[in-house]
């Protein structure tokens, strides 16, 4: 977790610092064990690897870490807004990263490895939040600060004994990568190779005909194009669906339970005065002082961090005083006005220059106002497991319901009823109300469409674990309009396809004798040979914005000499690739240390990947425990 927090700020001292301090802190935000009365099954641990386990503890740390990233990538403020799906998305992604954390230490006690005391003691000694006025590792401090926080040396040894170890081992491994030159070589010349073509552009006549066509001609047009003049098929469908949100308004929650969840999110319900500021750290008072009259002439935050890269810099969301574990920051902070940059301050991490973006008043959400919100929760976290309960029992009713009218209203399943086209509109073109998102409502409306009229319903598997049965009672066939009523539309229909024609039949006849020559030769002398664009150069990171897609495409993919004939919406297209060059000198220069940068991160990041998925196969993760897992997230920075 250490190793995480600093590559979120900086990797310098000041910046591993920064991160200890606030992954400190996260061991005093009162998250506790309250965890333990939560889960269903017993245990105390989400998972194990080996003889370790991931505790709620660590899940929560971790993500109180990573929410307020996620929620500045997004955007966001304040992380309590995050979308429920992103912060689900997050928690994975910190439970992974703990498994791997677990099997590297975990490999490592089976290769017999291990970081002498000594080393362990310059660590920690060498974190500023450890040193006095003068600079200075002192122990006072350390067992002052270790005991506000409520930590023990020893859990302080093991943390920093496993963070070398991590860092050790997948670091290590991927600092060794050696990017393969001959791939870097085909990777630039497959991007910067550079194509040279002559094109023309037969757009399609927008002149009225000169022709005007007989009845004969528009009878024939359209007797041969009914589809395109028929009133849509309708369907009236009964269908019963149960999903994830069905089923959640059908899920009773006790107020025990309710009351529990309410005093495991204290937190989230008794909420002081808060403050988001922004926080940068120097060394150095004069830097610190240089960087506040800077700030203070207007420079945006993100301009004022990449200036003075070498000093921490960090955001922290509606923090509370609490939150703060550095005490002189957080009594500067909470007593500094709105909007202005204060500092330098003296800290025991150094000089700090901060600014206070918004002030949050203090505010209680009581039991009988959170508890509609808390019963979501329940319901959202319980429905994924109560579908696949209530499973068997839906079959089974609708088995033994010819007309689906028999459904049990205790299962949460929703009854639904309507006329559709196979776009699932109504006749007032209008989306049919199907319960779900759009690919439950597509499958649906797939459904009805395919399923013969008084068809025994079953049920059918939806998307993300949901069900569905439907009854087709009645079906109205689309009908041919008839001539007269669509005469105009027949007349627009008839006259774009001899357009169209007329364009493919004269784009054809150069296009042949292209194929015998060349393009610029075959158009010499001819009407379009102004309009052909000659000597076009392109290449993949360079394209020609005005082509299409479809030309740029037949650039690389035709030999040189070859005309392909191409057909848009708008008319036709010659493409003739003339001649190949060799890259740009400069292109070649930039792509260089720009793909091996890539490339090398790229190789850097698998590497771990694959270390540790061999490591999981030789001690694979257990006891996974998702309900509780579900219930940290539940807990774990909701919403205010």
């Amino acid at each position: 977790m250490i190793t995480t927090l600093r590559h979120l700020l900086v990797d310098s001292w000041a910046g591993r610092a920064a991160a200890l301090l606030i992954f400190l802190a996260f061991i005093g935000w009162g998250v506790g064990d309250v965890y333990s009365n939560m889960g269903t099954s017993g245990s105390n641990a989400i998972m194990k690897v080996g003889d370790r386990s991931i505790t709620p503890d660590d899940l929560s740390r971790g993500l109180n870490a990573q929410l307020p990233q996620v929620a500045q990538q997004m955007g966001l403020a304040d992380a309590s807004h995050l979308p429920q799906a992103a912060r689900e998305q997050a928690a994975r992604q910190v439970l992974q990263n703990l498994i791997t954390q677990n099997e590297v230490q975990a490999a490592a006690a089976r290769a017999g490895m291990d970081v002498p005391d000594d080393v362990v003691r310059q660590e920690i000694f060498a974190i500023p939040f450890f040193h006095n006025a003068a600079g200075q590792f002192d122990r006072s401090i350390l067992n002052e600060r270790l005991t506000r926080i409520g930590m023990t040396e020893a859990n302080l040894i093991r943390m920093m004994r496993e963070d070398i170890i991590t860092r050790a081992v997948l670091q290590g491994m991927g600092q060794s990568v050696q990017i393969p030159t001959s791939l870097t070589e085909r990777l630039l010349s497959f991007d910067a190779r550079q194509r040279v073509l002559d094109v023309l552009f037969i757009p399609l006549p927008t002149a009225p005909l000169v022709t005007t066509p007989t009845d004969a001609q528009l009878h024939r047009f359209y007797d041969n194009h009914p589809w395109d003049f028929r009133t849509p098929e309708y369907r009236h469908a009964k269908m019963v669906l149960l999903t994830q949100e069905t089923v959640a308004r059908s899920i009773e929650v006790p107020d025990d339970v309710l009351k529990r969840l309410y005093e495991a999110q204290e937190r989230t319900y008794n909420v002081p005065e808060t403050r988001t500021l922004q926080v940068i750290t120097f060394a150095d008072e004069a830097r610190a002082d240089s960087a506040a009259v800077t700030w203070r002439k207007g420079l945006p935050w993100a301009d004022l961090q990449k200036q003075y890269s070498d000093a921490a810099s960090v955001s922290l969301p509606d923090a509370r005083e609490s939150d703060i574990p550095n005490p002189e920051l957080a009594k500067a902070a909470f007593s500094a006005p709105l909007n202005q940059v204060t500092g330098p301050v003296k800290t025991s991490v150094g000089w700090v220059v901060f600014e206070i973006t918004t002030i949050k008043a203090p505010h209680t959400t009581s039991f009988d106002a959170a508890k509609a919100d808390m019963t979501a929760q329940v319901q959202k976290q319980e429905a994924p497991q109560a579908v696949q309960a209530r499973m068997k029992q839906f079959q089974d009713a609708v088995a033994g319901s010819t007309t689906l009218d028999r459904i049990p209203a205790d299962l949460g399943a929703a009854p639904v009823a309507g006329t559709m086209d196979a776009q699932g509109m109504t006749k007032d073109g209008m989306p049919a109300p199907i319960p779900g998102n759009e690919a439950l409502r597509k499958a649906v409306v797939a459904r009805v469409f395919s399923q013969n009229k008084g068809a025994q319903p079953s049920v059918v598997n939806g998307p993300d674990g949901s069900a569905f049965a439907i009854l087709v009672d009645d079906v109205q066939p689309g009908t041919l309009k008839p001539f007269e009523s669509v005469r105009a539309q027949v007349v627009q229909k008839w006259t774009a396809e001899q357009n169209r024609r007329i364009a493919n039949e004269r784009t054809t006849t150069l296009f042949t004798a292209a194929k015998s020559t060349t393009l610029a030769k075959a158009v010499a002398g001819q009407p379009e040979e102004g309009g052909m664009r000659r000597n076009v150069t392109l290449s993949r990171i360079h394209p020609d914005q005005s082509l299409p897609e479809a030309v740029t495409r037949a650039a690389f993919g035709n030999a040189v000499g070859k005309t392909a004939m191409l057909e848009t919406p708008e008319g036709y297209w010659l493409v003739n690739v003339t001649s190949e060059k060799a890259p740009d000198p400069k292109d070649i220069h930039q792509l260089t240390s720009q793909l091996q940068s890539q490339y090398l991160q790229s190789l850097q990041s698998d590497i771990p990947v694959a270390l540790n998925a061999a490591f999981e196969k030789e001690v694979p993760p257990t006891h996974i425990n998702m309900s509780l897992f579900n219930q940290v997230v539940a807990a774990t920075g909701a919403q205010q």
